[in-house]
């Protein structure tokens, strides 16, 4: 979930490794957790939307190593999965947090109720919002989709 919001792994790494410390903090301070997989979306998400609204716009050019090259089946299946990302990434971020946040849990597997606990909307609006959101991106991913497969 986490590196759907737009951050680069070395990001995500450290936002999952923050949420996990919060966690243990969050026992040995006596809280409990009804629900620790919600807690865990509901911050991790909370970390993300923080992140990424306090940096600035930049793009992240992450250098290519052997490893990263060996998990992959061959180099042009590498290339194409990071364009399908890119475009995917692309047409997120052009969501409103919100939004973004309700599409990322969607895809996720979770239950509205879970979606409607991690974001703060409303259960019975859950639905709507996330069908906006998601009507909102189909312009935009076939559009990006088609120049992709013009060039």
């Amino acid at each position: 979930m986490v590196s759907k919001f737009s951050v680069n792994r070395f990001e995500a790494e450290d936002i999952v490794q923050e949420v996990f410390i919060r966690l243990y903090l969050h026992y040995e301070s006596g809280g409990e957790v009804q629900y620790p997989k919600t807690w865990l979306y509901k911050v991790a998400s909370n970390i993300c939307i923080n992140t990424v609204g306090r940096r600035k716009q930049t793009k992240h050019i992450e250098t290519v190593n052997e490893l990263d090259l060996g998990v992959c089946e061959s180099f042009e299946f590498k290339i194409e999965e990071d364009e399908h990302l890119n475009i995917i990434q692309n047409a997120l971020s052009t969501l409103k947090e919100q939004e973004k946040l309700l599409v990322i849990l969607y895809s996720e597997g979770l239950s509205y109720k879970e979606i409607s606990t991690i974001s703060g909307v409303r259960f019975t609006s859950v639905s709507k919002s996330l069908s906006r959101a998601l009507e909102k991106l189909k312009p935009l991913l076939k559009t990006q989709y088609h120049e992709m497969l013009n060039q």
